[in-house]
């Protein structure tokens, strides 16, 4: 999420944040993820215009382990292990504030219409999908860059092999996205407010 936020921040806003800087202001701690809601609520108190879209509502996150386990079933200890329960209902709660969530999974073509105009996806994905493999969950934020009839292109953050406007398949990536974990979390940025 912090490469993802990096990235946008320097395009819209022209500022180069460290990622020790950005894991600061999301309460990210060494050795575990970061929200989706930590980082929108940021973004959005740094001054970009975005919009945060999930199938899942946020609201029921507040109840916290209960939930997480019976939404995310056969994943949620390892979710539960990676995530520091308090700032991320924390974060939840700033966000529900500030009226840029909708609980609403786009199509695609929305995604692709977004590009389209001019606005910048950062989209959750299971790299695991895209490399093949079947492990558990490995959520990973992407900014996609572009798409094409066959393909998405995105910039691959790493830590393993970084690569700009990577190419893969369209199937492959919509897969990665509808992964258990995901909730097809999307942030549109649409420029700076």
């Amino acid at each position: 999420m912090q490469v993802a936020m990096k990235s946008v921040l320097k395009h819209f806003l022209g500022k180069n944040f460290s990622l020790e800087e950005l894991d600061k202001l999301t309460g990210r701690k060494t050795g575990l993820w970061t929200w989706t809601s930590q980082g929108v609520t940021v973004l959005d108190d740094l001054g970009l215009k975005i919009k945060y879209y999930s199938k899942t509502d946020l609201e029921p996150l507040l109840e916290g382990v209960p939930f997480i386990q019976k939404h995310f079933g056969k994943d949620a200890e390892n979710i539960l292990k990676f995530t520091d329960l308090p700032i991320l209902l924390k974060s939840i709660k700033k966000l529900l504030k500030y009226n840029i969530f909708e609980k609403r999974k786009l199509l695609f073509d929305e995604v692709e219409s977004h590009i389209k105009q001019g606005h910048v996806p950062l989209m959750l994905i299971d790299h695991n999908k895209i490399v093949g493999k079947e492990d558990p969950y490995q959520g990973h934020y992407v900014v996609v860059t572009g798409f094409d009839d066959q393909n998405v292109f995105y910039h691959e953050s790493g830590p393993a092999n970084p690569e700009a406007n990577k190419k893969v398949p369209k199937s492959t990536f919509i897969e990665a996205w509808n992964a258990n974990g995901t909730d097809n979390d999307i942030v549109i940025v649409y420029d700076k407010r």
